[in-house]
């Protein structure tokens, strides 16, 4: 009997794990649309280097939030972001999440110390570049994330009633 209410609880947990990805994935998308719309609005008005600027500093704090949470093990987001990581951690064994939070922070750390040489040796805001510089790579990157997303939720499965 207690087997059973053990499989029952952990199908439970993974619907709402799965509903509050989907969650999060709705949100990501609404942000990922509202940073599109603000980079067209700043690049079409030659604000390139100021968009720059203010992604090193995104990343930055990126690293910073992501180098606290491995070293302290606290994770930082609301309610429902700590408890999909705190599954997915679950899930995943401490050895690779500590393993892909280091993966992390050296990729957020290449990608600002890149950014921050080409801010410096490239003369940004004299060449006039139009949306299709920027629009195709980010929409690249947007399909990227959702097809990610969507295959990690669609790889959550619920565990048979009868096993």
């Amino acid at each position: 009997m207690e087997r059973a209410d053990t499989v029952e609880e952990a199908q439970q947990e993974i619907k709402e794990i799965k509903k509050l990805k989907k969650m999060q994935l709705l949100w990501g998308n609404l942000l990922m649309l509202v940073t599109f719309l603000l980079l067209s609005y700043l690049l079409g008005n030659g604000k390139i280097l100021f968009v720059t600027w203010v992604l090193v500093i995104f990343l930055l704090i990126l690293t910073i939030l992501s180098l606290y949470t491995l070293v302290t093990g606290t994770i930082i987001g609301t309610k429902n972001t700590r408890r999909v990581r705190a599954f997915d951690r679950k899930c995943w064994g401490e050895k690779k999440w500590k393993r892909n939070k280091i993966i992390e922070i050296v990729l957020y750390t290449v990608l600002g110390i890149g950014i921050t040489a080409l801010a410096f040796n490239t003369d940004l805001d004299s060449s006039h570049r139009n949306l299709s510089d920027f629009a195709f790579p980010f929409a690249g990157a947007w399909i990227g994330y959702n097809l990610g997303e969507i295959m990690r939720i669609a790889a959550l499965k619920e565990q048979p009633a009868n096993s």
